[in-house]
């Protein structure tokens, strides 16, 4: 396969082509129905906690599956998305010839990897939707396989284990935790990413961030997407749906002995309307600055790229979080690109959305938007360091305990940030354990 025939798949290294249009155009070209499927997938919070950053992360976890990719051999058809690697093959073929368990673990990113067999219905379009529902399956099998690495690498036989080994709760978040990108919805324009029409590609930041001769940097993020957010107060209301949350109800059936012939179809369905509502969340963030800046597709469910000024950003996160109300809503962090550049502003920047992260729910910062180097309100502060509080209580195992470490590395900026009467209980609350 060339890769130079494909859309590239954005934020990947040169040559590593988009999964969706790689497999579109071999269902569309008369292939053998018959094939063999492999999906490699990686721990990219681990290894974004790891690297302290989520580009360089993100950076990390792509450049092990181009070299995973690049090993396999021009038999198999790799294609990247996300944070996996798929890898195609017509016809029966055995995938310990791919040796993955040694070539997984370069770049030192931990991986897991799963494979099955498929029978594709004719036509085009209807094997083309079967080939990414089998992806479906087998890439919740890679996600088994990468935390348990003892399970058979067989999806059928690995995802037969859910039942004896998940909780109804790990089932869902089994369901909810792979990307299911809606394809075929409506073609990306020139630039855009090309599994989310009406957002600009990944590809094009690297250009942005070193034409970057002032403004503000911005990191955007959808605030609990898995499992929603819950109001921190004593109503205890839901403020967002989450994708998880969400398939709770079949992850019961699962787990009550249902087949995954009757649970996957219709978690698929959902959540390729999850996808499709982030799509659209996501293109409205990025349309809402249009004219004053570009926000890129670089993070999966967030945004990065540069604003002329903060209005800017507060009314295009205004707009998009009121169109997708009690589903999906976004935090912002911004930073003034100054004398040190881009390399100086990331870090403000990512730590002003990490601050928005620990008032989900709350109300705070009003507009959603934290900007690096605006002191937080009491009433922001101290809720904020009631989030902190809680992630301490619930000790380092927890959901969620990423985010007193990251509060912990950036201790200094948070003293800067809060207010005097706060900064004697946070200095306590986040010295190192």
């Amino acid at each position: 396969m060339d890769a130079r025939t494909h859309a590239h798949a954005p934020g990947f290294p040169p040559g590593c082509p988009d999964s969706g249009d790689v497999l579109r155009a071999l269902t569309a070209s008369g292939t053998p129905h018959e094939l063999t499927l492999v999906v490699v997938t990686s721990a990219l919070r681990a290894g974004v906690e790891e690297a302290g950053d989520h580009e360089r992360g993100l950076d990390r976890v792509r450049a092990s599956l181009a070299r995973i990719g690049a090993l396999c051999g021009p038999a198999w058809s790799p294609s990247y998305y996300g944070k996996d690697l798929v890898l195609v093959r017509p016809g029966r073929h055995d995938p310990a010839a791919l040796r993955l368990p040694l070539a997984v673990a370069a770049g030192g990113v931990r991986h897991g990897w799963a494979w099955d067999r498929l029978v594709l219905p004719s036509g085009a379009e209807p094997g083309f939707a079967a080939l990414l529902r089998a992806c479906y399956a087998v890439s919740m099998a890679a996600r088994l396989c990468r935390d348990e690495p003892l399970l058979p690498a067989l999806a059928p036989a690995a995802l037969a284990t859910v039942p004896g080994r998940l909780t109804v709760r790990g089932t869902a978040s089994l369901l909810a935790g792979v990307l299911v990108r809606p394809d075929g919805e409506r073609a990306a324009g020139a630039g855009e990413d090309p599994r989310m029409p009406g957002v600009p590609s990944a590809d094009g930041w690297p250009g942005s961030a070193r034409a970057a001769a002032g403004g503000w940097l911005v990191m955007t993020d959808v605030h609990d997407i898995e499992w929603g957010t819950v109001a921190p107060d004593p109503t205890g209301s839901r403020v967002t749906a989450g994708n998880a949350q969400e398939l709770l109800d079949l992850a019961a059936v699962w787990q009550a002995g249902g087949s995954p012939a009757e649970v996957f179809p219709a978690a698929y369905r959902i959540r390729q309307r999850r996808e499709r509502e982030l799509v659209d969340h996501l293109a409205a963030l990025a349309y809402g600055v249009h004219g004053f800046g570009t926000l890129h597709g670089t993070f999966g469910d967030g945004l990065c790229g540069l604003v002329t000024g903060p209005s800017v950003l507060r009314r295009a996160l205004a707009r998009a979080n009121r169109a997708s109300a009690g589903r999906l809503a976004s935090g912002a962090g911004a930073a003034p690109v100054g004398a040190g550049g881009i390399g100086a502003a990331r870090p403000r920047a990512a730590f002003a959305l990490h601050v928005t992260k620990t008032l989900k729910g709350t109300g705070q910062p009003p507009d959603g938007v934290q900007l690096f180097g605006d002191q937080l309100s009491r009433t922001a502060a101290e809720a904020a360091l009631r989030f902190l509080d809680r992630m301490r209580e619930a000790g380092p195992s927890a959901p969620g305990a990423h985010h007193l470490d990251h509060a912990r590395r950036h201790r200094e900026h948070w003293l800067r940030h809060l207010p005097e009467c706060c900064r004697s209980r946070a200095t306590g609350l986040l010295a190192p354990p």
